[in-house]
C-alpha cells in the first residue's frame, strides 16, 4: 500500500462464552499479519486498549460498537489523527444465533444482521473517504463457509453472510475507481473451542474432507493479509475459499 499502512481490525463482543472463543481466536489471526510493519488500530466493543498493547509496533486501541454510525466515524478520526489516513479496513465483527427459520426470534435476527452486515457496510462508508485521502486502499470482509453452503439452525448467521457478499461485490464495483479493493476470506472450521461441543466432541466432523482437519488462526490470518496486501493488488470483487474443502463435501 501507499504510505504507511494502517489496519483496522474489527471485533464484536459476543454474548456466549463460545463466541467470546471465536472472538479470542480471531483476535490471534488478524492483529499479528501486519504486526511490526504497520500502524495497527484494533477496534472491539471491549478490550481494545488490551488488544492493542499485545501488538508489536505501533499501534491504538479504539472503542468501536459497529452498528453505531457515531462510533465509526470516531474510530476513523482517531486513526487518522494518530496515524494519518486508513489504507486497510478488516470487517472481522460477527455474532451468531442459533435458529431455524420458524424459531428464531426476529429480534436476534435483525441483531445479527445488524452486526454482520448493517457493521460491515458502515465500516465501509467510513473508512472510504480516509482511503481515498491515501490514494486507495483496501477493505477484506471475513466472512464464512455459512456464506456458501446452507447452515440449517443458523439461519440468520447464514443469511447475514450470504448479505455480506452481495454488499462486498456491490462495494467493489462502486470504489474501484478510487482504487479501493473490496475482497473477501471465507474460513472453514479453525481449532478453537468454538469447533467443539460441551462433551469436547467436534461440532463439526472433519476427518471425510479433503484437508482433513482444523485450520489453525494462524493458516486463515495468513489468507487476510494476503487480500488486504499488495500481492493481491488484481483482485477486487473476489472470494478466497479457505475451508480445507469444506464445500467440496466428503472426499471418498
Amino acid at each position: 500500500m501507499k504510505g504507511n499502512p494502517h489496519a483496522t481490525v474489527r471485533l464484536h463482543r459476543q454474548d456466549r462464552s463460545r463466541h467470546r472463543s471465536l472472538r479470542r481466536a480471531r483476535r490471534r489471526a488478524v492483529c499479528p499479519v501486519r504486526a511490526g510493519r504497520a500502524n495497527t488500530v484494533a477496534a472491539a466493543r471491549s478490550g481494545s486498549d488490551e488488544l492493542a498493547a499485545k501488538l508489536d509496533g505501533p499501534s491504538l486501541g479504539v472503542r468501536l460498537d459497529v452498528t453505531s454510525e457515531t462510533d465509526w466515524a470516531d474510530a476513523i478520526a482517531r486513526t487518522e489523527a494518530r496515524f494519518g489516513p486508513l489504507d486497510i479496513l478488516i470487517n472481522n465483527a460477527a455474532y451468531l444465533s442459533v435458529g431455524t427459520t420458524e424459531s428464531i426470534p426476529l429480534d436476534e435476527f435483525r441483531r445479527v444482521l445488524d452486526t454482520n452486515l448493517t457493521g460491515a457496510l458502515l465500516g465501509i462508508r467510513a473508512a472510504a473517504p480516509s482511503m481515498r485521502k491515501a490514494g486507495g486502499g483496501a477493505v477484506v470482509n471475513v466472512n464464512s463457509i455459512a456464506g456458501l453452503a446452507p447452515a440449517p439452525g443458523l439461519v440468520a448467521y447464514s443469511s447475514s453472510k450470504w448479505a455480506l457478499r452481495g454488499l462486498m461485490r456491490a462495494a467493489a464495483k462502486e470504489l474501484a475507481r478510487d482504487n479501493i479493493r473490496v475482497n473477501a476470506v471465507h474460513p472453514g472450521i479453525i481449532e478453537t473451542p468454538l469447533a467443539y461441543g460441551p462433551d469436547g466432541n467436534p461440532l463439526v466432523p472433519v476427518d471425510d474432507l479433503a484437508v482433513p482437519r482444523n485450520a489453525t488462526p494462524e493458516e486463515i490470518a495468513d489468507f487476510i493479509l494476503f487480500a488486504a496486501s499488495d500481492q493481491a493488488r488484481f483482485a477486487t470483487g473476489a472470494e478466497i475459499v479457505a475451508d480445507g474443502g469444506f464445500t467440496l463435501g466428503p472426499v471418498a
